[in-house]
């Protein structure tokens, strides 16, 4: 790929990851800032989101429609997202436009108005977002899987927060939010694109060096996963269930065997749990096994929704692919086509400069480290039967087993009293 990544860091410390690509045409610029969801305290739940809503409501020196106009004219766009850990502000635009996309950007993260009527209505905006999520069960499933296996720590939490949460946040707390986490040592600049290296270090250390490091950022804790069987009562005749185990953090070398383990299991139509599962039996639509790593911890998810009256059966079925694959191993090929797979996808990200851009960010707050897409693929490519194998017998224990049923509660409680006796 004729790949280079450069970490290099301004003169007051901040980390900035660049990306140069001379073949494009466009310069993919972006602020990360290790504030997210579990930093918040039990009062504060969705306030890392309420305030990124925030930041793109205007400035002291432009208003958000003046933003619009000139990161349009530019022919880019601003966005960003909230996780668990961290809070991105990007900007995109042309190559030759680079310098307006880098202007906004730092203008909205230094200079925020953070109004008082603003943030009236964004916190409108924002419980709409939380309704439509408790109403789509697909996603909401995803939330309460989080959880049954987090409990109370934050990461069990919704980065959006609740109702009630988000509805008593003040302009006080906003504000205060911003002051404490929106400064270094937890802050990191990401640059992908036709752009130089030195000349984005030099647009870093003019825009941020000002800043003043944070001290009121809250320790991290560790969560402690739950091994327990949750329901969430529905009214409805579906029946939405998450199945899982504890994971691997992102910086566990093991982590790459565990991603292969899962894209076997249930990554694409031709995965066990989709043929054995769907195909075979219909009993669902969707069917699929998913992992996601932290900074301390993760997560490996398999994910269905059946009727309520299936939804022990299917489970039994889950349990049964898991446990062939332990004690029997892979099929002749399968982990080949599963990192064919899983590559394809990565590879497919790498053609879009911001793709490439979120992936440095994500990589870098998680790890500390910055490697090219290249380095990555050899890290899948390295990956054995054994290590599969290994990752399984050690992740994908009974005592460790999560399940979460959104479904209607006396025949889900029925379920659950019934799958006590899951075995793998």
């Amino acid at each position: 790929m004729n790949e280079e990544v450069v970490v290099e860091r301004t003169p007051r410390g901040i980390p900035v990851v660049v990306e140069p690509l001379p073949y494009a045409h466009s310069a993919s610029l972006s602020v990360y800032f290790g504030a997210g969801s579990r930093d918040e305290t039990d009062a504060q739940a969705g306030i890392a989101h309420m305030l990124e809503h925030m930041l793109f409501k205007g400035t002291k020196n432009r208003t958000a429609k003046q933003m619009s106009e000139q990161i349009e004219a530019a022919g880019g766009e601003q966005n960003g997202y909230t996780t668990k850990e961290v809070t991105s502000y990007q900007a995109f635009s042309l190559d030759e436009t680079a310098p307006v996309a880098q202007e906004l950007l730092a203008d909205m993260v230094r200079e925020p108005m953070l109004d008082k009527d603003c943030l009236s209505t964004e916190k409108n905006v924002v419980i709409q977002e939380i309704r439509m999520l408790e109403n789509d069960p697909e996603e909401y499933l995803h939330v309460l899987f989080a959880e049954t296996m987090w409990g109370k720590h934050p990461m069990g939490r919704s980065e959006a927060g609740s109702v009630g949460t988000v509805s008593t946040l003040t302009h006080q707390d906003v504000r205060a939010f911003f002051e404490d986490h929106y400064r270094p040592p937890r802050m990191a600049v990401v640059v992908t694109g036709n752009v130089e290296a030195g000349q984005a270090v030099d647009w870093a250390s003019r825009s941020f060096d000002a800043l003043e490091p944070s001290g009121h950022l809250r320790p991290r804790a560790p969560p402690t996963p739950h091994a327990r069987f949750q329901v969430f009562p529905r009214d409805d005749k579906q029946a939405y269930v998450g199945m899982g185990f504890p994971g691997l953090s992102a910086t566990d070398p093991q982590r790459f065997a565990q991603r292969m383990m899962t894209s076997v299991l249930g990554m694409g139509t031709s995965s066990r749990l989709f043929q054995e599962v769907r195909e075979k039996t219909g009993l669902v639509y969707e069917i699929f096994a998913s992992s996601s790593s932290y900074t301390d911890c993760g997560a490996i998810g398999i994910f269905y929704n059946t009727s309520v009256h299936d939804q022990e059966k299917v489970a039994r079925m889950v349990a049964e692919e898991v446990r062939r694959l332990k004690e029997e191993g892979l099929h002749k090929g399968e982990l080949d086509r599963a990192k064919h797979l899983v590559k394809g996808i990565y590879v497919r990200k790498l053609e879009s400069t911001e793709s490439r851009m979120v992936r440095l960010g994500e990589m870098f707050m998680a790890t500390g480290e910055a490697h090219t897409g290249e380095e990555t693929l050899r890290k899948m490519d390295a990956v054995t039967e054994e290590d599969v194998l290994a990752a399984a017998g050690s992740l994908m224990v009974r005592d460790r087993l999560c399940i979460t049923m959104h479904a209607p509660g006396r025949e889900s409680q029925k379920a659950a009293a019934s799958l006590q006796d899951l075995d793998f």
